[in-house]
């Protein structure tokens, strides 16, 4: 089953190596806790054999010096056989007692268990762990003293009794489980190995699928939109890249929109320029008057080009956020009165009632004021031009947290359709009248955000419209 590349073979990788880990930290806690586990089993074991053989030999034992020792060596031995055990008696000097011959050959030999302390204890019906040196090894053991009834002396009238396992037994040893164990792991490690190619390649499908897409995804395929599936992580990725596909095709139909407006808008003064300046170069206009009006023509033409450029400079620096603002703490009433003074003339010359209104809880806010001016600028003729008759007003108050300042006017207004596009570059009403390239709202939008506010409009046809700024509160 394929993963791709780097990144499915390292999440494969990752997922089989965190289950071999487990298997074998779990392999090795289940080894440590049986190993204790394994050695009660078998103390239990010596313990629950020694004590039933160690009642046969201490009836046997009764008669003190006068037992049967052949009789007792039979019986050790057929017990021993029997439970698959090595069985060792020793006198009180830690000798094996006479006649009595284990498998392994230890026949009046030592067996280094010291007789003498086992016997002083309090409890001498106990067991006690010890080891015999047998066959060439040592071996974990459990031994106990065991006294006749009605003995005097426990050092010279009892003897020693040692039990452990015979060769084809180890004591506390899990080689049995071994075997079955290494199985039972790499059956398991199978399984996980399998499972990790599972779960890697369902992980791996969306994002290769969503690699697919960004591969394809350029000039004439902005269309290309990724499937939000799979993990969390996945779905947010693949959702994140249509949204940034969303804004790059919407940038990309923005910039050709604007190439097609510039050139528009640049075609008409060009044209005009230019058959101008042939009718003069061909000598067509030879009347003074008409030369000069044409000139006047080609550089009035020349200076609304030249406007429409820094204009669009403007925009552009705006709109990338490489126009610093040079903020200051503004008063309103000064900036009002520029205002007024500017449009105060023109106003009374058209028959416009021009109104000023600060209310007294108005804020204080800091902001770049000549771009506050250029705002203000903007909305103002734009209201006086589509205003012929009525009254203009510009007033400002306080708003949720921060300064309101409206522009309304009792002109023509805006039909419901065309309100979402007042603000885009060069869109202009059919009804517009006087110069311009339709930049002023837009530059008016960008410097209104650039002081973190916000610019919205409201109208209805007929009776005006209103423009409405917010910045926030310094």
């Amino acid at each position: 089953m394929p993963l791709g590349g780097g990144y499915g073979i390292r999440l494969f990788a990752g997922f089989a190596g965190i289950v071999l880990v487990m298997l074998l930290v779990s392999a090795a806690v289940f080894f440590s806790l049986f190993g204790g586990y394994r050695d009660d089993i078998d103390r239990s074991e010596l313990r629950t054999a020694g004590n039933a053989l160690s009642v046969e030999i201490v009836r046997i034992l009764r008669r003190a010096a006068d037992y049967d020792r052949e009789q007792l060596v039979t019986l050790i031995r057929e017990q021993a056989e029997h439970a698959g055990l090595i069985v060792i008696l020793t006198d009180g000097g830690g000798h094996v007692i006479q006649g009595f011959e284990p498998r392994q050959g230890i026949n009046d030999g030592r067996t280094g268990i010291d007789y003498a302390e086992l016997a002083k204890k309090d409890d001498v019906s106990g067991w006690y762990d010890h080891k015999l040196h047998i066959g060439g090894e040592w071996r974990p053991s459990l031994v106990r003293v065991l006294i006749p009834p009605g003995a005097t002396g426990r050092a010279g009238d009892g003897v020693l009794m040692a039990v452990t396992f015979g060769d084809e037994r180890s004591f506390g040893s899990v080689d049995e489980l071994v075997g079955r164990l290494v199985v039972s792991g790499l059956a398991g490690l199978v399984t996980a190995v399998v499972i990790a190619m599972i779960l890697s390649r369902q992980l791996m499908r969306p994002l290769e699928a969503l690699t697919g897409v960004v591969r394809r995804f350029g000039p004439d395929r902005y269309d290309m939109r990724a499937a939000e599936t799979g993990p969390t992580q996945v779905r947010e990725l693949a959702a994140a890249f249509n949204a940034m596909a969303d804004r790059v095709s919407d940038n990309e139909r923005a910039m050709r929109g604007f190439i097609a407006d510039v050139s528009h808008e640049l075609r008409t003064p060009l044209t005009s320029i230019r058959g101008f300046v042939e009718a003069l170069r061909d000598g067509t206009v030879t009347d003074p008057e008409r030369q000069a009006s044409s000139l006047e023509v080609v550089h009035d033409e020349t200076q609304r080009m030249l406007r429409m450029i820094e204009q669009l400079l403007d925009l552009s620096r705006l709109e990338a956020g490489q126009s610093r603002l040079s903020r200051s703490r503004i008063d309103l009433r000064e900036l009002f009165a520029y205002v007024e003074a500017m449009f105060g003339s023109r106003a009374a010359d058209e028959g416009v009632e021009l109104r000023i209104e600060i209310a007294e809880d108005s804020p204080t806010i800091e902001a770049d004021y000549d771009r506050l001016v250029q705002v203000l600028n903007n909305l103002l003729d734009n209201a006086m031009r589509h205003t012929s008759a009525g009254s203009v007003m510009v007033s400002a108050r306080a708003s949720e947290d921060g300064l309101e300042i409206t522009v309304a006017d009792t002109g023509d207004g805006i039909a419901p359709d065309d309100l979402n596009r007042l603000f885009d570059r060069f869109w202009q009403p059919e009804s517009r009248t006087g110069p311009g390239a339709g930049l002023g709202l837009a530059i008016s939008r960008e410097i209104v955000r650039a002081h973190g506010g916000r610019i919205s409009a409201a109208s209805e046809p007929g009776r005006g419209t209103t423009i409405t700024v917010w910045l926030p509160e310094s």
